[in-house]
């Protein structure tokens, strides 16, 4: 199979200005799938024999990020920031399919806010809002800060992470609220069984990824209404390595699921964050029963 990456000088440079939070979802929705479904067309060349068709994807300098003109810089004009893992398998351009100028990104190990974090989130929302339409947390499967934090609350001793240097531990405790409160919803769905489980671990990552970004997607929505007065709602998501796509609700299956949004807004009340750790327990506790 051949992926061919093909200029023509003579296609209209047009930049397609997005105009609403709905539209540039949207627009991150529908790029998701491109990308999932290239991968899938990669996916099952592995598994065929013969010829197959290349695959064409036009470039433009819009698209690669440079100038028109030799010496003069295009205008910074995103139309979403994005707060994203800093996990090297999770390119966050790629997996929404994006060119350059089209995402504001910020990436942070765990997806959680920091000072730092918040002084980039902080410039794009105060210079950039004539373009930026949309504010975006990016979490995605088998994080490895969430993963540390889940250790950390089931470690068998008081003092688990002593060893940890001062910015782990700190980056940790932001995410230990998420790990507290899917612990919490597990254990409502099963019972006397808890921690026995052999799988309770497994299962509290999984929760504890979801419940991460929507807690970091609240936290963020109180820090952009803080800092402008252009209403920018905040919306979270998780990328499934193993499928490939997106959604704020564990998947089960490389199958596009048009039904269902990429993204949830972020929650604001503790019934919120109840009703949808509940929702995601359920999911990963269904698709443990169908696998056995």
């Amino acid at each position: 199979m051949d992926i061919v990456y093909r200029f023509d000088p003579n296609a209209p440079l047009v930049r397609e200005t997005v105009q609403s939070n709905a539209e540039s979802l949207q627009r991150l929705s529908d790029g998701n799938r491109r990308f999932a479904r290239t991968i899938d067309q990669m996916q099952r060349c592995c598994q065929q024999s013969g010829d197959i068709p290349p695959m064409i994807i036009p470039m433009n300098p819009l698209t690669l990020g440079v100038p028109f003109i030799s010496g003069l810089a295009p205008a910074h004009a995103p139309y979403a920031l994005v707060l994203g893992c800093a996990d090297a398998r999770v390119p966050i351009e790629h997996i929404l399919d994006c060119s350059a100028n089209e995402l504001f990104v910020v990436r942070v190990a765990g997806n959680v806010l920091g000072l730092e974090c918040l002084g980039s989130i902080d410039y794009a929302i105060s210079n950039l809002r004539e373009s930026l339409q949309s504010v975006i947390v990016l979490a995605h499967t088998e994080c490895g800060a969430v993963t540390a934090a889940v250790d950390n609350y089931l470690s068998l001793t008081d003092f688990g992470d002593v060893g940890l240097s001062h910015a782990v531990r700190s980056l940790i405790d932001r995410i230990l609220l998420s790990v507290r409160g899917s612990a919490r919803a597990l254990n409502r769905h099963l019972g006397s069984i808890g921690k026995g489980h052999p799988r309770y671990r497994e299962w509290l990552i999984q929760t504890s990824v979801y419940m991460n970004a929507a807690v970091t997607a609240c936290d963020l929505q109180r820090e952009v209404n803080s800092i402008s007065t252009k209403r920018f709602p905040v919306a979270y998501t998780v990328y499934d390595m193993a499928f490939t796509r997106i959604s704020p609700l564990p998947l089960n299956s490389s199958a596009e699921l048009p039904d269902e949004a990429s993204f949830a807004t972020a929650p604001v009340s503790s019934c919120e964050f109840i009703s949808i750790a509940d929702r995601v327990v359920e999911r990963i506790l269904a698709y443990a029963d169908t696998a056995q």
